[in-house]
């Protein structure tokens, strides 16, 4: 019998190659488990991957602290440094509330950021809350000004191997961004945290301690949010108003609901 291409019940193109083969195989459904072995193959490498130490430096900022330019202009340049040496540091500036009743409103300010630092100073039993004040993984905390401490504190959290890696990527779709991540491991008592930094802000003050000064900020978080995070998941969070895309970065990072430990990090690439 001459070999001859046939087609299944299904439509399916089968090749018939007579008795004592494979009598009419199915190539098209081959290729497909092929395919499928060679995605989950993909798949169990990417989240198996050796998470990589990292140290996330959350400052605690405003801009009507007189303390506070030194530290904002250290963040910069330690981060800039340390990420020169090799070392994954992940840098962002909050800029709390408090300091607004002084003469100057920072509009970079956020109650949330606030809060935020308030659920640091119970965690960490501290006695109160100051700028600038700087918090590494969310287990260590020094002065912001500080360069040796920044950079003992960082060293130190660098030396943690981490629970969790993240794979992301993001891409703006008009006023909100579209954001995919993957763990390499199902989350237990974890929160998602995803902030949007602006890189770069010059900003002149007029009032308060910092009167007639113009300001230099480094990743400054525009927009924060947490959630519930899965092993996978696609979201949308909203972007910033007027915030350019070339000139912000996102972070995403895990912390652990009780301690608020951070035990995964990663700053995410956008998609052109």
């Amino acid at each position: 019998m001459e070999a001859g291409l046939g087609l299944g019940k299904t439509g399916a193109a089968r090749s018939c190659l007579g008795r004592g083969s494979f009598s009419c195989f199915d190539w098209k459904g081959l290729n497909t488990i092929i395919l499928a072995i060679i995605f989950s193959v993909t798949a169990s490498f990417d989240t198996a991957e050796k998470p990589k130490p990292f140290a996330v430096v959350e400052l605690f900022t405003a801009e009507g602290c007189s303390s506070c330019p030194a530290a904002d202009d250290l963040l910069k340049e330690m981060t800039e440094i340390l990420q020169k040496e090799g070392k994954e540091v992940l840098s962002l500036s909050f800029h709390v509330t408090y300091w607004n009743k002084y003469g100057w409103e920072d509009i970079y300010s956020n109650e949330i950021f606030t809060d935020r630092q308030k659920n640091y100073v119970n965690s960490l039993k501290l006695q109160q809350l100051y700028t600038p004040q700087a918090i590494v993984n969310g287990e260590q905390e020094f002065i912001g000004s500080d360069p040796i401490n920044f950079r003992n504190k960082v060293v130190s959290a660098l030396g943690v191997n981490p629970v969790y890696s993240i794979h992301a990527q993001a891409k703006k779709e008009n006023s909100e961004v579209a954001l995919t991540y993957e763990l390499n491991k199902e989350p237990k008592n974890v929160l998602l945290n995803i902030a949007i930094v602006e890189n770069s802000i010059v900003h002149r003050v007029l009032r308060g301690e910092n009167k007639d000064r113009t300001l230099k900020h480094y990743n400054v978080v525009r927009s924060f949010k947490t959630v519930m995070p899965k092993a996978k998941e696609e979201i949308k969070v909203g972007w910033p108003e007027g915030l350019a895309k070339d000139r912000a970065s996102i972070i995403l990072y895990l912390q652990n609901s009780k301690s608020l430990k951070i035990t995964g990090a990663v700053k995410v690439d956008m998609q052109k």
